[in-house]
């Protein structure tokens, strides 16, 4: 059977940028596995991969890129063979959504990509952030009176955040889409009323969305590439250079408007969450100075964080440094930063190849936002449609090449590799069957537990399954007074604190440990919780 790999790609993954991806998914919050979409992004991405792998032609193809993101990858995944549990299932959302990146880019490169092709990926890119900009767009000025939520929008809030739950997210998403748009601009492949309807459209909004936002990351991305790529476009389309300046001009000044009828959504001078960022960035750099070979392990980072942080600044709980550099500094030590290494050096080359230079045109400007907020958040555990178009912008700018491999292994590869992708679909697919269950039961505040029966286990939600069994299980002792359940929540609880220490945890194992007369135990706990908790007043 013949099949068109890249018509059939191009429409899997227009359909995800055009629709699956804006649509709202009920969730309790978090970032990974925990928020819906992310796993509809891997089931999208896993989708291609399984397409590509059965009807893509010999041989296999690489590329420079790919064998640095390869060799990276691996590199980055080897920490978790040592790693053992409850850590290990604490890192395990973390390690398949890097594998699935990995294999999704190489399944990119089985597709043969001409200039019209490169061209309508990037369009669609760009719809995509026009549509999540009218999203935004009708939450700031429609839905600010609204009694309720729409799509998840929180109406009591004033900063629109789209589909992503986070301004931030939002904020960086309209800053790379801001940078495709003028880098379309400047592509002769740029025709038709469409296509330059869509740019302008978004030369306006994504302007006007990062003033109603006021995300520092989304406006220091913007304040750092908008004048860089309006150079660019002077030197070789003079008037176009105009055009775009007078509709971002457009833009900014309604924000302003708005801004001045609304009031400003946030005071963007604030000192304080910077300050925090860099106490965060102190601290990691300390710990990796402790342990900097292997690192403290992965899965480690929130429970060994809090309890070698300076408690003077009483900081609960930190799941992540806001530095992705960090992070991986931090749980895998110099052996994870080389792996990075060896990614960024793949990059470099990509650079290299393209003679790309600062003042040289290039689709590889609109991933540096995307980048940028990697060094000050966490973009890519709260949205696989940043990753998702992270990849696609990469892929357009890569050039690929036979891969070496002799041919007689290439099948087997194919196969492993859909085997792979099909699997993380399956799970994926439970994950979305749990979500839904158990936000459901949540939303009761657990008293129509019976639809928990339903969940199959084990499900990306696994963590939240599990604190929900037992919490449920704690609510009911009081009528059944059975050891058993004091029992199994204590087990449960003494691994919890060991992954996310949490302060309701800590207050419950405690009560849980004298219950059963472990008082030796309970002292303990209460001294560790006082240094870790000081201003809550059950400790003391």
């Amino acid at each position: 059977m013949t099949v068109n790999i890249t018509r059939v790609t191009g429409c899997i993954l227009a359909g995800y940028l055009l629709i699956a991806m804006h649509i709202h998914w009920p969730n309790r919050g978090g970032s990974g596995f925990y928020l819906p979409w992310n796993m509809v992004g891997i089931i999208v991405m896993m989708l291609v991969i399984i397409i590509t792998m059965r009807f893509s032609g010999s041989p296999l193809f690489s590329s420079r890129l790919f064998s640095a993101l390869l060799v990276g990858g691996v590199i980055l995944l080897l920490p978790a063979l040592w790693s053992a549990e409850p850590w290990l299932s604490e890192v395990m959302p973390r390690q398949l959504g890097l594998l699935s990146g990995i294999l999704f880019y190489f399944a990119l490169l089985q597709i043969p990509l001409d200039h019209r092709w490169r061209q309508r990926l990037l369009l669609l890119l760009l719809t995509a952030v026009f549509i999540e900009a009218i999203l935004g767009l009708v939450q700031y000025i429609l839905l600010q009176n609204y009694s309720g939520s729409w799509m998840g929008f929180d109406t009591n809030y004033t900063r629109p955040y789209g589909i992503f739950q986070q301004v931030n997210v939002m904020a960086s998403f309209m800053a790379s889409g801001l940078a495709l748009a003028l880098c379309l601009l400047g592509r002769r492949q740029t025709k038709g009323r469409i296509s330059q309807g869509l740019i302008a459209g978004v030369l306006v909004l994504a302007p006007l969305l990062l003033m109603m936002i006021l995300s520092r990351v989304g406006l220091l991305a913007a304040i750092l590439l908008t004048p860089l790529q309006l150079i660019i476009l002077w030197r070789s389309h003079p008037r176009r250079m105009m055009y775009a300046l007078a509709l971002i001009a457009s833009g900014v000044l309604c924000g302003v408007v708005l801004m001045l009828l609304n009031g400003a959504a946030r005071e963007v001078t604030s000192a304080a969450p910077v300050l925090y960022r860099l106490i965060y960035w102190q601290e990691a750099l300390r710990m990796i100075a402790e342990r900097p070979w292997l690192g403290w392990g992965y899965g480690h980072f929130e429970h060994d964080f809090i309890n070698h942080f300076n408690i003077n600044y009483n900081i609960e709980s930190v799941s992540h440094p806001h530095n992705e550099l960090l992070y991986w500094g931090v749980e895998g030590g110099l052996l994870s930063l080389t792996g990075i290494a060896v990614i960024t050096w793949g990059g470099w080359l990509l650079l290299r190849r393209m003679r790309a230079r600062l003042l040289r045109p290039g689709v590889w400007l609109a991933t540096l936002p995307i980048l940028l907020h990697m060094m000050l958040e966490y973009p890519l555990y709260q949205s696989a449609a940043h990753a998702v178009m992270l990849l696609l912008l990469l892929r357009v700018c890569d050039v690929r090449r036979q891969n070496e491999m002799p041919l007689q292994i290439q099948p087997l590869l194919r196969i492993g590799i859909g085997a792979i992708a099909a699997l993380l679909m399956l799970y994926m697919l439970n994950g979305l069957h749990s979500s839904l269950i158990i936000t459901a039961v949540e939303k009761t505040g657990l008293q129509q537990f019976d639809a928990m029966s339903k969940v199959m286990t084990p499900t990306p939600w696994q963590a939240r399954y599990d604190f929900d069994v037992q919490l449920h299980q704690m609510m009911n002792y009081s009528q059944t007074q059975d050891p058993e359940i004091l029992q199994g929540y204590q087990r449960w609880a003494e691994n919890e604190i060991r992954v996310r220490p949490d302060a309701n945890t800590y207050f419950n194992l405690i009560q849980v440990s004298r219950v059963l007369n472990q008082l030796t135990r309970a002292a303990q706990l209460k001294r560790q919780a006082q240094k870790l908790y000081p201003q809550d007043s059950r400790f003391w």
